[in-house]
């Protein structure tokens, strides 16, 4: 795991196949000074952390900042304890197809209630 800030974010270049260089572009930073901050164990602004994770907005900021979690933000939601979606995209539920399945469930429920709504009344008329 990588010790500081400056080493999870080469981690993270390196995972994303990211060159350094087109990096510093992307977040505002002068030519090699990335560079020079890893290899002399630097930290880094707040400005700059901010225009990192607002570039690359998949990356995990408790991760980035802290080490803990994963490096990729998951792309799940949580409701009542189950949980939709992966970390993977290709295979996360969106919110509308989850919605459009849950209005389709309320449909039918919707149905069943009214054919049993009017079970109950014809059994009251036959009393």
């Amino acid at each position: 795991m990588a010790e500081n800030t400056i080493e999870r974010i080469k981690q993270y270049l390196d995972s994303k196949k990211i060159r350094v260089s087109a990096f510093e572009r992307e977040v505002g930073m002068s030519n090699g000074s990335f560079a020079s901050q890893l290899k002399h164990h630097k930290t880094i602004g707040v400005d700059k952390l901010e225009n990192i994770l607002k570039r690359y907005s998949d990356i995990n900021p408790e991760w980035l900042l802290t080490g803990v979690g994963s490096m990729i933000k998951p792309t799940i939601f949580e409701e009542e304890g189950e949980i939709y979606g992966f970390s993977d995209p290709e295979n996360a539920v969106s919110y509308k197809d989850l919605a459009d399945s849950r209005k389709e469930t309320i449909d039918g429920l919707k149905k069943i209630i009214m054919h049993l709504e009017e079970q109950v009344e014809t059994y009251r008329k036959s009393k």
